[in-house]
C-alpha cells in the first residue's frame, strides 16, 4: 500500500480482537515514530507502553471515576458522561496496547514534533495490520504527576498524547472513514 492509500483509508478503530501486540511490533512502531520531523532536530518524545490488560483496565476504571467527578472542569467531555459512567465502558475501548507519548518541554516544539511521531504511528500501524486511536480521556491522569513517577517519565516532560492499538475486530477492519471538505481552502497568487 502507497502512503496515499494509506491516508485516504486510515481510521480511528475502537474495537479490538482479543489478540496481543507483540513487542517486536510496538518497537518497530515507536522508531517509525520517531522518524518524524522534529524542529532544530530536537526529538523531544518519549514513550510509555502499557499491554498488561489488568493495568489497562485500572486505569479506565481510574480515568472514567476521575472524570465523573470533575465533569464541570472538562465540559467537552460532558456529552460522554453516560460512557464514563458505564461500568463496562473502557476508555482504552478493549485494545490491548497503550502507547503514551510525552514531549521534553526543553524544546519549544515538543507538542508539535510529538504529534507528528504520533501521526507517523498511526499511519505506520496500518502496515502491520493494526488500528490505532488518539485517546483524549485519558490527559486527566496520564499527565498527572503520579503517573508519570509510576512510569519513570521525568518531570520535564508534558503528556502530548495517548493512542491506544491493536488488530481491528472485522466490523471495522474494511471501512472507510468519511470525510467532510476542509472549511477553507485559500490560494493567494
Amino acid at each position: 500500500m502507497n502512503i496515499i492509500e494509506r491516508i485516504n483509508t486510515r481510521r480511528s478503530t475502537r474495537s479490538f480482537k482479543d489478540q496481543e501486540v507483540d513487542s517486536n511490533t510496538i518497537h518497530e512502531l515507536i522508531t517509525l515514530g520517531t522518524k518524524a520531523a522534529t524542529g532544530s532536530y530536537g526529538q523531544p518524545w518519549g514513550f510509555v507502553v502499557i499491554t498488561d490488560k489488568g493495568e489497562i483496565k485500572s486505569l479506565s476504571d481510574e480515568i472514567k471515576k476521575y472524570l465523573v467527578e470533575n465533569i464541570a472542569d472538562y465540559p467537552y467531555f460532558k456529552q460522554y458522561e453516560n460512557w464514563l459512567k458505564d461500568e463496562n465502558f473502557s476508555v482504552f475501548y478493549g485494545a490491548p496496547c497503550v502507547i503514551v507519548i510525552y514531549g521534553d518541554t526543553s524544546s519549544h516544539w515538543c507538542t508539535y514534533d510529538c504529534s507528528l511521531a504520533a501521526g507517523n504511528i498511526m499511519l505506520s500501524a496500518k502496515e502491520f495490520g493494526l488500528g490505532t486511536c488518539w485517546i483524549g480521556f485519558a490527559e486527566c491522569i496520564c499527565s498527572t504527576p503520579e503517573f508519570k513517577s509510576k512510569h519513570n517519565v521525568p518531570d520535564s516532560y508534558k503528556l502530548v498524547s495517548t493512542m491506544i492499538a491493536g488488530y481491528p475486530d472485522e466490523k471495522q477492519k474494511n471501512q472507510k472513514p468519511p470525510r467532510r471538505k476542509p472549511a477553507l481552502i485559500f490560494y493567494e497568487k
